[in-house]
Protein backbone atom coordinates (compact mmCIF):
# COMPACT_ATOMS: atom_id res chain seq x y z
CA UNK A 1 0.00 0.00 0.00
CA UNK A 2 1.61 3.30 -1.33
CA UNK A 3 1.44 6.03 0.71
CA UNK A 4 1.86 9.88 -0.11
CA UNK A 5 2.44 12.78 1.58
CA UNK A 6 4.87 14.10 4.17
CA UNK A 7 6.18 13.90 7.97
CA UNK A 8 7.52 16.50 9.57
CA UNK A 9 9.32 16.86 13.14
CA UNK A 10 9.12 19.45 14.82
CA UNK A 11 12.31 20.77 16.33
CA UNK A 12 11.49 20.68 19.67
CA UNK A 13 10.61 17.34 19.20
CA UNK A 14 13.88 16.52 18.03
CA UNK A 15 15.52 18.21 21.08
CA UNK A 16 13.27 16.36 23.20
CA UNK A 17 14.44 13.08 21.89
CA UNK A 18 18.37 13.80 21.57
CA UNK A 19 17.86 14.96 25.38
CA UNK A 20 16.35 11.69 26.10
CA UNK A 21 18.60 9.91 24.26
CA UNK A 22 21.77 11.21 26.37
CA UNK A 23 20.55 10.48 29.52
CA UNK A 24 20.57 6.88 28.70
CA UNK A 25 24.65 6.93 27.96
CA UNK A 26 26.17 4.93 30.52
CA UNK A 27 28.43 7.57 32.38
CA UNK A 28 26.11 10.46 31.68
CA UNK A 29 24.98 11.60 34.79
CA UNK A 30 22.63 14.35 34.01
CA UNK A 31 22.36 16.91 31.05
CA UNK A 32 24.94 20.29 31.95
CA UNK A 33 23.97 23.89 30.67
CA UNK A 34 23.92 25.59 28.06
CA UNK A 35 25.79 28.95 28.54
CA UNK A 36 24.49 31.89 27.42
CA UNK A 37 26.43 32.67 25.15
CA UNK A 38 24.96 29.74 22.79
CA UNK A 39 21.29 29.81 24.40
CA UNK A 40 20.43 32.77 22.51
CA UNK A 41 21.60 32.21 18.89
CA UNK A 42 19.33 32.84 16.18
CA UNK A 43 18.07 29.42 14.65
CA UNK A 44 18.91 27.40 17.39
CA UNK A 45 16.33 25.55 19.88
CA UNK A 46 17.08 24.00 23.13
CA UNK A 47 15.76 22.27 26.13
CA UNK A 48 17.98 21.59 29.02
CA UNK A 49 21.49 20.65 27.89
CA UNK A 50 20.43 20.28 24.34
CA UNK A 51 20.63 22.97 21.31
CA UNK A 52 19.72 22.00 17.42
CA UNK A 53 20.23 23.82 14.61
CA UNK A 54 18.99 22.15 10.90
CA UNK A 55 19.72 23.74 8.34
CA UNK A 56 20.14 22.33 4.17
CA UNK A 57 22.73 20.45 5.43
CA UNK A 58 20.85 18.75 8.59
CA UNK A 59 20.95 18.59 11.59
CA UNK A 60 23.61 20.22 14.24
CA UNK A 61 23.50 19.11 17.57
CA UNK A 62 25.05 20.54 20.75
CA UNK A 63 24.92 18.15 24.00
CA UNK A 64 26.06 19.44 27.02
CA UNK A 65 26.49 16.89 29.64
CA UNK A 66 28.34 16.15 33.15
CA UNK A 67 29.72 12.88 33.41
CA UNK A 68 30.29 10.13 35.93
CA UNK A 69 33.64 10.71 38.15
CA UNK A 70 35.19 7.62 36.97
CA UNK A 71 33.97 7.26 33.21
CA UNK A 72 36.60 7.29 30.17
CA UNK A 73 35.94 10.90 29.27
CA UNK A 74 36.51 10.77 25.80
CA UNK A 75 35.04 7.21 25.03
CA UNK A 76 31.66 8.78 26.83
CA UNK A 77 32.13 11.44 24.22
CA UNK A 78 32.08 9.09 21.12
CA UNK A 79 29.68 7.11 22.66
CA UNK A 80 27.26 9.97 23.24
CA UNK A 81 27.95 11.15 19.51
CA UNK A 82 26.98 8.00 18.17
CA UNK A 83 23.87 7.95 20.25
CA UNK A 84 22.74 11.41 19.16
CA UNK A 85 23.75 10.77 15.68
CA UNK A 86 21.65 7.68 15.50
CA UNK A 87 18.77 9.04 17.07
CA UNK A 88 18.48 12.01 14.52
CA UNK A 89 19.12 9.41 11.34
CA UNK A 90 16.99 6.47 12.47
CA UNK A 91 14.34 8.04 14.39
CA UNK A 92 13.78 11.19 12.87
CA UNK A 93 15.03 10.31 9.23
CA UNK A 94 16.90 13.48 9.26
CA UNK A 95 20.74 14.13 7.92
CA UNK A 96 23.74 14.51 10.41
CA UNK A 97 25.78 17.27 9.92
CA UNK A 98 27.49 17.46 13.33
CA UNK A 99 27.23 16.68 17.11
CA UNK A 100 29.52 18.15 19.50
CA UNK A 101 29.54 16.97 22.95
CA UNK A 102 30.37 19.56 25.59
CA UNK A 103 31.53 17.95 29.11
CA UNK A 104 31.25 20.51 31.48
CA UNK A 105 31.76 18.82 34.58
CA UNK A 106 32.34 15.22 36.34
CA UNK A 107 29.89 14.22 39.67
CA UNK A 108 31.61 11.86 42.00
CA UNK A 109 29.16 8.97 43.15
CA UNK A 110 27.90 9.71 46.17
CA UNK A 111 26.96 6.66 49.01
Amino acid sequence: MATSGSVIVAPNVLVRLVGLAVREVPGVVRLGRIPRTQAGLSGRRNSAGVLTHIDADGVSADCYVIARAETNLLELGAAVQATVAAVIRELAGMAVREVNVYIQDVEADSG
